[in-house]
């Protein structure tokens, strides 16, 4: 069974909102016969310096990223207008990989609106991505590149966020599921012919 390596924010939410989001996660994945791997899977033992703590949940983190086919991100906005930066990382790094990528966000408010809405520069006078797309543009397009997207839910963006309740869109996670599954569909007929799909990137 292919593996999904499941990020986003939740890590940082409340136990039992957490355990919700991610238990419909797998439910969602196991239907389509993968199997949903999240960060809180993993009970390293945590010691030392804060340093040393964070330097042991980055080892797990990456590790686990390493037993996984895939990766699922909830890449809604978190702190600010733009994903949880540890998420991005995570989704840079199994691109990088070569594994299948898809990312969600509940946000249906493109980045540029929401960072400061019709204008071209923020408050500092730096200059806004114009593009239309659901985050930095790095993050769409590697996507898309990889042969995923960053599929939007329904929710309009305001300032002071969203609610680690309101962090989770089943609809838009489902297209990702679906991408993923075409994503490795693909990724094995082209290991058994020795041939890249026409339209598609080949595993690098």
């Amino acid at each position: 069974m292919a593996t999904v390596y499941l990020a986003g924010p939740e890590v940082f939410f409340d136990t039992a909102t957490r355990e919700s989001i991610t238990q419909q996660k797998k439910a969602l994945l196991n239907r389509f016969g993968l199997e949903g791997l999240a960060p809180t899977d993993n009970d390293p033992e945590l010691s030392g310096t804060d340093g040393e703590q964070a330097a042991t949940i980055y080892q797990s983190n990456r590790a686990l990223m390493g037993r996984c086919d895939a990766i699922i991100a909830n890449l809604t906005p978190f702190r600010g207008p733009s994903a949880d930066a540890g998420t991005i990382f995570e989704v840079g790094y199994m691109i990088a990989r070569g594994r299948a990528a898809a990312g969600f966000t509940v946000c249906s408010t493109p980045y540029h609106d929401r960072v400061r809405r019709g204008e071209t520069t923020d408050d500092n006078g730096a200059a806004i991505e114009p593009f239309g797309l659901g985050d930095n543009l790095m993050i769409d397009c590697g996507l898309i590149a990889r042969g995923g997207d960053l599929f939007r839910g329904s929710r309009p963006y305001e300032p002071g966020g969203f609610r680690p309740s309101e962090s989770f869109d089943r609809d838009a996670f489902g297209q990702a599921v679906e991408s993923i599954r075409a994503q490795l569909s693909r990724q094995t007929h082209e290991r058994l012919t020795g041939r890249a799909t026409p339209g598609h990137p080949a595993d690098t």
